[in-house]
């Protein structure tokens, strides 16, 4: 009977850690929560951060930059050479395939940055190249019209995500539904509004994604974010405000990562508003906003105070760039010199986190006179309304994900990037413009640097934007997810349960 006992308790346990180890194995799916799900799949018509973290895991780029160093490294690229200052040279790396079995070739990559040159709301990334010559199946060349500096961080933006010209050409449209690439994963659904659900590409280059399948989720609320990290609904979530790190690690569940990133948080004027042409109103604006309150208000002092629109990883940052001081009084008083008093504006946020920021501006500026009225959009709304220059003001974020002044410049203030390709303050300044394109073709990274530190100078003079604070990049996650780290794009590939 004793042995039968024993018999029964090992058979018992042995079932039980059965179904344990069988639980852990069927942990294989994660859910990945942020603001807004991908409005396109296309990575040349997207420059908003919850399209590209979706696109950062179905394409593949030539080069990825190293967040800790800020330096592109070759990635679908075996090795390259710089045959003079004109000319770039790229082996690609040999059977890389497509999730529908076609090897990835040279002209698949000069289709698709030929294509990206193509459509205005990048094309800045890649104005300068001249022509792609392609020497074989995987060797090609990149000829510029002159020297072009920042070349390879352009070519690791999401927008130069290479894809499948064969499919492309059979059908746009459906290309992007259910993109043929060469990434970790593969569209599986797309709820539009809602959710897409990836699945893992087993094919993967770089190897099987222990995590197969990955739901992408729109959760617009920050509360309901920060609520289903807590009871388990969802694996980690971008977003998580200051307020609630120290509640969701209290349970031991839930873990918070953050570092500092390539995002500037700002307030954008519309210059070409009637009333925010005038220069002086800009800068009364400036002067009227206490940056410190909001840092130490909202983000609970875990963000810095920004001095200028580029972040301290970005190159081209200038620590000692002067903005205009925080100066109630003199706005005041130059308001009433100016006849300004009572001047009605209306300023355009995207989530309830940037209503506070806003509702604290709008205070500082009732102290001085203004009158500001807040408008809380969804986020393709609010891309709409800002990039048609339907607002006064907006408070948005803006990270170069190449880590080059280039990319945080000249999309948001050259003149030919106008609305919706970026820059919705629609500033105009043929000095900007010029020092933009100087800095572009300049190979020494010392006077690149000073031509960036004379734009900045431009800027916290005419103040078409107002940098209010340099950011962090955040995620919550279940402390059950391995190998997270803060960065700017998440790599499902690379995480296991």
């Amino acid at each position: 009977m004793k042995n039968l006992l024993k018999f029964i308790l090992i058979i018992s346990l042995s079932l039980l850690w059965g179904c344990k180890e069988e639980k852990i194995e069927k942990k294989e799916k994660l859910v990945f929560a942020q603001l807004s799900d991908p409005k396109t799949l296309d990575p040349q018509n997207s420059t908003d951060n919850y399209s590209q973290i979706a696109i950062t895991q179905i394409y593949d780029r030539l080069f990825e930059i190293d967040e800790k160093t800020g330096i592109p490294i070759p990635n679908l690229v075996e090795n390259y050479e710089q045959i003079n200052q004109n000319t770039l040279k790229l082996l690609l790396k040999k059977d890389i395939k497509f999730t529908n079995g076609d090897t990835l070739t040279a002209e698949d990559v000069k289709f698709t940055l030929e294509r990206a040159k193509q459509n205005p709301k990048v094309s800045h990334l890649y104005k300068m190249i001249k022509e792609i010559v392609i020497l074989n199946n995987n060797t090609l060349e990149i000829v510029t019209d002159e020297s072009f500096a920042p070349l390879l961080n352009h070519l690791s933006h999401k927008s130069s995500s290479i894809l499948n010209k064969k499919e492309i050409l059979k059908n746009e449209v459906e290309y992007f539904n259910n993109p043929i690439a060469t990434g970790p994963y593969k569209v599986d659904s797309w709820a539009l509004g809602d959710n897409i659900t990836l699945i893992s590409n087993e094919d993967y280059y770089k190897g099987k994604p222990k995590i197969k399948t990955v739901v992408i989720k729109a959760v617009p609320e920050e509360n309901s974010r920060v609520i289903g990290l807590e009871t388990g609904e969802i694996d980690m979530s971008l977003d998580i405000p200051a307020i609630s790190w120290e509640q969701l690690e209290k349970n031991g569940q839930v873990k918070v990562y953050s570092a500092p990133s390539t995002t500037t948080g700002y307030v954008g004027l519309n210059t070409n508003s009637p009333k925010l042409t005038n220069k002086i109103l800009r800068q009364i604006i400036a002067m009227s906003i206490d940056k410190e309150s909001i840092v130490e208000t909202i983000y609970l002092g875990k963000t810095k105070i920004a001095n200028q629109f580029l972040s301290p990883p970005v190159f081209g940052h200038d620590k000692d760039a002067l903005p205009q001081e925080f100066n109630p009084d003199k706005a005041k008083k130059l308001l009433k010199e100016n006849n300004l008093v009572g001047t009605k504006l209306k300023i355009s946020v995207s989530s309830p986190e940037r209503v506070q920021v806003a509702t604290i501006i709008q205070d500082q500026l009732k102290k001085i006179g203004l009158d500001l009225e807040i408008e809380l959009l969804e986020w393709g709304a609010f891309l709409s309304q800002t990039g048609s220059g339907n607002t006064d003001m907006f408070i948005m974020g803006w990270g170069p994900s190449t880590y080059d002044g280039d990319y945080g410049y000249y999309p948001n203030i050259h003149s030919s990037q106008l609305g919706s390709n970026g820059n919705r303050v629609f500033y105009s300044n043929n000095f900007a413009d010029n020092l933009l394109e100087l800095a572009r073709k300049e190979n020494n990274p010392d006077k690149r640097r000073d031509y960036y530190k004379k734009l900045q100078n431009i800027l916290n003079d005419d103040v078409p934007l107002i940098p209010l604070y340099h950011g962090n990049v955040v995620y919550g996650a279940n402390t059950n997810l391995k190998n997270v780290e803060a960065t700017g794009y998440p790599e499902f590939y690379k995480y296991e349960f």
